[in-house]
Order: C-alpha cells, then sequence, then structure tokens
C-alpha cells in the first residue's frame, strides 16, 4: 500500500509539473502584453518598459520559465499583478466558494443518480430508455448554456431566485442544479449498467430465495456492490464538476476560482493562472488518490 500510494504522489508531483508548463506556454501563446496592460491606455513608451522590466517581462522565454519552475519547487507561487497580492492569498479566498459549489453540485448528482438508477432498474423498458436518451442530451449540452437558460427562466421571468452573486442560500440553488442535473443523470446511466450486471450474480438469486424482499435486495446488497466499480468515476466526477464550476461561476457572477481565470487570461497573468492549475490539478490527483484507495481498502481482491 505505501509503495502504491508513493507511487501515486510521484504522479501527481508529474502532473503538477506538466500543469505548470501548460499553464506557461498558455500565456505566451495568447497574443498581448501584460506590461502594456498593467500600464494602461495611454501609457508612455518609457512606462511600459519599466514595468517590463520591474515584472521581468524583458528576459528570455527560457529563463523566466526555470525562474518560475525554481520558485513553484520552493513553495512560491508568485505574486499576481492583476489582483496586486500574492497567489496564495488569491487561492485562500477563492477556493472555499469554488469548493463549497462542487461538493453541493457532487452532493445533488450523487442523490439523484442513486434512487434514479434503482427505479430505472425496477421498473426497466420505457423508464430505462428515458434515462439513456435523458443523460445523452444533458452530456451533451454545455454547462454554460443550461446555466444561462435557468436564469431566464427562474431569475429574470419568473423572479423566484437571485440572478447571480453569492450573498445568499437561495443564489446557490441554479449553479448546483446547472451542474448537478447533467452529472447525475449520466451517474445514474452508468449505475444502472452496473446493477444490471451486480442482478446476474448468484447472491441475488440466493437472497430472493430466502423471501428477502425486492426493496431490501437492491439497496442491501445490489447498491454497495454496484457502487464500488464506480468510485473512481464518482472521483472523476468530482474532477470534472471542479472543472465545470469555474465557467458556472462566470455565469452566475459568483466569487470564486473561476473570475479568477478569467482575469488571469485578459491580464495574461502567468502566475495566477499557473497557480490555479497546479491547485485544480493536485485536487484531481488528490481525489483519484483517496477513490483508489478505498477501492483497495473496500475490496481485498484489489489488495490481492
Amino acid at each position: 500500500m505505501a509503495w502504491y500510494i508513493g507511487r501515486r504522489l510521484l504522479a501527481a508531483l508529474v502532473t503538477v509539473w506538466i500543469v505548470a508548463t501548460a499553464g506557461f506556454l498558455l500565456v505566451e501563446i495568447i497574443p498581448g502584453d501584460p506590461a502594456a496592460q498593467l500600464a494602461g491606455p495611454g501609457a508612455s513608451a518609457e512606462s511600459v518598459a519599466a514595468i517590463r522590466e520591474q515584472y521581468g517581462f524583458d528576459e528570455p522565454l527560457p529563463a523566466r520559465f526555470v525562474d518560475t519552475l525554481v520558485r513553484l519547487a520552493l513553495g512560491d507561487l508568485g505574486y499576481s499583478f492583476a489582483k496586486a497580492e500574492p497567489v496564495v492569498d488569491v487561492l485562500l479566498r477563492s477556493l472555499p466558494p469554488t469548493l463549497l459549489l462542487t461538493a453541493l453540485a457532487f452532493g445533488v448528482e450523487v442523490l439523484i443518480a442513486i434512487p434514479l438508477a434503482l427505479w430505472v432498474v425496477s421498473r426497466g423498458g420505457l423508464a430505462d430508455r428515458l434515462l439513456v436518451i435523458a443523460a445523452g442530451i444533458t452530456a451533451s449540452i454545455p454547462a454554460f448554456l443550461v446555466g444561462i437558460l435557468l436564469i431566464y427562466v427562474f431569475g429574470f421571468r419568473l423572479g423566484w431566485l437571485p440572478l447571480g452573486g453569492a450573498e445568499s442560500a437561495a443564489a446557490y440553488v441554479l449553479p448546483v442544479i446547472t451542474l448537478g442535473i447533467p452529472f447525475g443523470l449520466v451517474l445514474a446511466r452508468l449505475l444502472r449498467t452496473s446493477l444490471l450486471e451486480q442482478q446476474e450474480q448468484p447472491y441475488v438469486t440466493f437472497s430472493h430465495a430466502l423471501g428477502e424482499r425486492p426493496w431490501s435486495v437492491r439497496w442491501r446488497h445490489l447498491l454497495p456492490n454496484a457502487l464500488l466499480p464506480l468510485l473512481s468515476i464518482l472521483a472523476l466526477d468530482f474532477a470534472g464538476l471542479f472543472s465545470s464550476v469555474a465557467v458556472v461561476e462566470v455565469a452566475f457572477s459568483m466569487p470564486g476560482l473561476g473570475a479568477d481565470l478569467l482575469l488571469g487570461l485578459r491580464r495574461l497573468d502567468t502566475a495566477l493562472i499557473v497557480g490555479i492549475g497546479i491547485i485544480a490539478g493536485l485536487l484531481v490527483a488528490i481525489v483519484n488518490l483517496l477513490a483508489d484507495v478505498a477501492v483497495i481498502a473496500i475490496d481485498p481482491r484489489v489488495r490481492r
């Protein structure tokens, strides 16, 4: 187990390096001059040159790349000139609301997927086909389009919920629905397939032969065994939700990493973009590691 965790942690470090490299090169590919944006419109060439020298924009690309990697290796995420504060302070302020929205959407996903999959398996036929169709449709629609539609219907036309922001609990309803329902339907489709596979196992026939009620067989025996192969998928879903939250936060004008990432891209803020990318990469690696360790701890066949 220790050797396995060590390998996964090493893979996480490689992931962080790849993310940092990709974020750095992304800023270089985007056309524009961060020094000119910092100086503002109408700034003199001398002012732009001074800012370029102050932040090291005038250094060669390889030198700046090496400086970035050395700084990250020392645990320094750098200074965000777009936010006028260290990147660590930006992340400490913006990460909690993003994680909260991700956790709420993940909870809604699971609450939708489990009962729906159990109901579809018990009903079959038309309900089964409708779930497959609904999951396919929702998976193909971008989250921000769903969010805009919900804002228009429930916020603008009906006035039932806030149009955006995060001042109250009601402001989280539409963003959570925007993320939770599509992910929940897709997860329900996967869980339904796993449930159907488990129904063919001998322990199900034995439970029915003992006179156990069908709902008890599904909840006590079928569901735990069907969820076990999906733990890794649940981890990927959490990571996917975390990535989608950035887009939804912008659509609903909510505070979080999404607005910071958009600002960093507009201002070509390398430190901010790389910092957000590293946090996202680490979160994905940690969640996947926890899911794999849980599978190993639960299932003795995997341990062997």
